[in-house]
């Protein structure tokens, strides 16, 4: 793939990868570090079709984060100079920070279908697609991580 190709893919999609490899580090370096790696593996792809490349960047910087979590080399602590600063942005108001909370609070396995279904506004058959599951079992996924949310949402506002 051509630099300058890459270049506008990034500027498009950036936000959007690093978002979705956020959900399951926690951290926003981390995250960030996973885009950039699926943005570099994308550069070695020949070929793709334009409605795939996102799905495509997503999937891979979700396996390159879910690897980063299984190695040995990732540890549970982070010294306090290297707090993922979004955590404590003071422009986020205290509803953002619940609902930020809640949704990292919530299992793995939630939080993927329900931030590309409810913030990225993809369908559950896209979605499915994404994360490589069945119709279904992500329709389940979304459906119970919704419910799962609100409840956590409203312990966190108490």
């Amino acid at each position: 793939m051509e630099r300058k190709k890459l270049a506008e893919l990034y500027e498009m999609h950036a936000d959007t990868v690093t978002r979705a490899a956020w959900h399951y580090t926690g951290s926003f370096h981390t995250a960030q570090d996973c885009a950039e790696e699926a943005f570099l593996r994308l550069m070695h792809q020949e070929d793709m079709e334009e409605g795939h490349i996102l799905p495509w960047l997503i999937r891979t910087a979700v396996n390159i984060a879910k690897d980063i979590i299984k190695s040995h080399e990732h540890s549970k602590t982070v010294p306090l100079d290297e707090l993922d600063e979004t955590a404590t942005d003071d422009r986020l108001t205290l509803a953002e920070r619940a609902a930020m909370r809640a949704m990292l609070s919530l299992d793995e396995k939630y939080r993927l279908p329900l931030y590309l279904n409810l913030a990225q506004g993809y369908t559950i058959l896209e979605t499915s697609r994404i994360i490589g599951k069945g119709f279904n079992t992500t329709a389940s996924l979304i459906r119970r991580g919704k419910k799962l949310l609100v409840k956590k949402y409203q312990e966190e506002e108490l």
